[in-house]
């Protein structure tokens, strides 16, 4: 856990500019070769000089795919690519129903397959050389722990002297690049376009998260991963998948559909015991109440941080780490599972895992000299909520305030899940808003209240306060001695989505701010 110490001015890391990748010429037909096409009209024998799925980022010589998008069709947008100045494209549409764009009058190719998005990932690894064929690319999928799980891998082999590349939720940053996720799992394109930059600065190491989203959009389609990390599964991500059984489904694809050479898996998690159950594939479980090839035993939590045996089929070592919380015991395992199958000796793992400070937005604690203690976690769904509440009463004797709220436009079921959580687990909960959306924010709040207990009581218990900002200062000016104030939900994250646009909005800022204004006061 870090401790962010507070002064007058707090910053957080800044946007670096980009690596800039070295001009590529490919051959149309290279591209495509060994994709299953349906249909061609035109010359495949063209040097493409860039690929896009966006029309707008279309260049002279460009390659356009069209893909079918979660609100607009990339089709409609051909028209538009061809204007400025793509040579070709790739989409689902029959190609004669494309007659008006005058294809062969104007040099143009038009390549009709079955799967836009598959032939996305396809075209854009044979574009940039096959990136993932020649470097170590860890993929770490799962519900909770792989942002944190990246933040342990990158610690682990950078103490080992290993330049590595991170690609996931929080930030992109490999080199002298760093920027703000977008998403968790970008487009094919951008991750093979991230891949060959990292291999150009000399990087081989890689470490992807992967989101349930882009294994089912294809996005990590064609890549070849040297390990497969699965963490764990709770409820999540409902408002995209149909049930629990798609969503868990969708999750295994990254060890089912992808070329993989070893896999960790958490065998404590059911859907974890699946993946084992269904592989031949070399694989080293992990777990502790599970015998399992990396255990961890003898565990001992504290405020100040947890120690555990760490056993191996090599030997066991000790580990002190200042993570808090058994759910970081488990993203700790599949940390050194993964440096284990990768050749790394005991010691080095030993050292490695020690030399974790803090993960960003991850039971980050606020200290400003206050006498309770405020922690920000990303915790968003009822599971990570609960260990997370549960990893906080190794930090206070005294009251747990819990502050939340949940995301608009997102699945509607686990919000009553979260109430019930926070109130069970927690001494009073300050019921607010997260990103609304576009969603009502009192409608959100109606949704949480469902899971209030019975005999759970208004103002003694729990209040309702849409503000953030305001539920935020409510926590922190009634915290007393001894007290944890726990703000939950968005972690790292500097802004909020509000139906009227997006605002710069940081928890951890928010809090140093209500700190400092609570301790002059004093």
């Amino acid at each position: 856990m870090e401790t962010i110490e507070c002064k007058n001015v707090l910053t957080f890391s800044q946007k670096i500019p980009a690596i800039v990748n070295k001009k590529r010429i490919s051959k149309l037909s290279q591209l495509i070769k060994g994709f299953p096409v349906l249909n061609v009209m035109g010359t495949l024998e063209k040097e493409i000089s860039s690929i896009a799925f966006d029309s707008r980022k279309v260049e002279t010589g460009s390659l356009f795919v069209a893909i079918p998008g979660l609100k607009q069709d990339g089709s409609r947008f051909i028209q538009d690519a061809i204007g400025r100045g793509a040579v070709a494209f790739i989409t689902e549409l029959p190609l004669d129903q494309l007659s008006a764009l005058g294809l062969v009058s104007n040099g143009l190719t038009a390549i009709c397959v079955e799967d836009s998005r598959r032939s996305l990932a396809w075209v854009s690894a044979a574009h940039y050389g096959h990136p993932s064929r020649s470097m170590n690319l860890v993929g770490i999928t799962g519900t909770n722990g792989k942002t944190t799980l990246t933040y342990i891998l990158e610690t682990l082999y950078q103490t080992r002297g290993v330049k590595t590349g991170v690609i996931g939720t929080i930030n992109y940053r490999y080199g002298n690049f760093q920027a703000p996720a977008s998403v968790t799992t970008p487009e094919s394109l951008d991750i093979n376009r991230m891949l060959a930059d990292m291999a150009e600065y000399g990087i081989q190491d890689c470490f992807l998260e992967v989101s349930s989203h882009s294994l089912a959009l294809r996005r990590v389609a064609e890549m070849h991963f040297s390990l497969g990390i699965f963490t764990n599964l709770s409820r999540d991500h409902l408002d995209f998948h149909t049930d629990m059984d798609d969503y868990k489904n969708t999750k295994k694809k990254l060890f089912q559909d992808n070329v993989m050479e070893k896999q960790i898996i958490n065998i404590d998690d059911p859907t974890g015991q699946e993946i084992v159950n269904e592989t031949t594939r070399p694989t080293l479980t992990t777990g502790i109440d599970h015998a399992a090839d990396i255990r961890a035993e003898h565990c001992s939590l504290s405020k100040t941080g947890s120690k555990f045996t760490l056993k191996t089929p090599s030997g066991s070592r000790e580990i002190h780490t200042r993570l808090l919380g058994r759910h970081n015991i488990y993203n700790l395992l599949s940390g050194a599972g993964a440096a284990y199958a990768q050749g790394f000796s005991l010691d080095e793992i030993q050292q490695g895992l020690q030399a974790i400070t803090h993960i960003p937005g991850r039971f980050e604690r606020i200290d400003c000299g206050q006498d309770f203690s405020v922690v920000v976690d990303y915790a968003h769904t009822h599971e990570a909520l609960a260990k997370v509440l549960t990893a906080t009463r190794a930090l206070t004797l005294k009251n747990v305030i819990v502050v939340f709220g949940c995301g608009g436009d997102r699945d509607r079921g686990k919000r009553k899940e979260m109430g019930r959580v926070a109130l069970e687990l927690g001494d009073f909960t300050v019921i607010t808003s997260d990103n609304p959306r576009t969603e009502d924010p009192e409608r959100i709040i109606e949704d949480i209240l469902k899971g209030v207990p019975a005999g759970s009581k208004k103002s003694q218990d729990y209040i309702v306060i849409a503000d953030r900002k305001k539920a935020i200062e409510y926590a922190i000016d009634n915290a007393r001695s001894g007290d944890l104030v726990l703000i939950a939900g968005k972690g790292h994250e500097n802004y909020q989505i509000l139906n009227s646009g997006t605002i710069h909005f940081d928890d951890r800022e928010i809090a140093v701010n209500l700190l400092n204004q609570r301790m002059s006061c004093d």
